[in-house]
């Protein structure tokens, strides 16, 4: 896998997690390495690349719960709208 597939990887997975350092804790890696990847100032160990884009793409395919709203209360859903 060329590093610039890797890269741009990275950047998906980082935009798809919410930030960059979910994809290092994912990764069980320092959040400054998946900066300087995504940057392409440095790059990864060949022997562990293959078995991080793995990861990686089946945490991006996992299914992802429901986002709730922060101002949203346990007992705003059992509110109903009188008619």
């Amino acid at each position: 896998m060329p590093m610039h597939d890797f890269s741009r990887l990275l950047l998906t997975a980082s935009m798809a997690m919410g930030t960059p350092l979910a994809v290092a804790q994912a990764l069980d890696v320092q959040p400054n390495l998946i900066y300087r990847w995504m940057a392409e100032l440095e790059w990864p160990t060949d022997s562990r690349v293959d078995i991080w884009k793995q990861r990686l793409e089946v945490m991006m395919r996992a299914p992802k719960a429901p986002a709730v709203h922060p101002r949203r209360r346990a007992s705003d859903a059992r509110l109903q709208l009188v008619s």
